[in-house]
């Protein structure tokens, strides 16, 4: 439940749709388009050298690379910052 704030807990409409609502959708699809079909279509455009549907097969079958970020930092860093170096007022010179 939402504070009176408005803020936090549980609103109407707001973050995922549940799991029923996702199945659902995933049958609609299937009903409607021939999974098969697709695959086909996608092959065929594989074949022909599609680089975007090459990376699409890649991301789903094989997986996106981790990607790795080095948040160390070598060398010295002057973490010492004043308003004054930052903003300026049209009053001052």
């Amino acid at each position: 439940m939402a504070n009176d704030n408005g803020w936090g807990g549980v609103r109407a409409n707001s973050g995922r749709p549940n799991k029923g609502e996702v199945i659902n959708v995933k049958m609609l699809l299937d009903d409607a388009i021939d999974p098969a079909m697709v695959a086909d279509k996608l092959k065929e455009r594989i074949e022909s050298g599609d680089q975007r549907a090459i990376e699409l097969y890649l991301k789903y079958r094989a997986g996106v690379p981790t990607q790795a970020i080095d948040l160390n930092v070598s060398g010295e860093q002057d973490i010492n910052v004043t308003l004054k170096g930052l903003i300026s007022f049209d009053d001052e010179e």
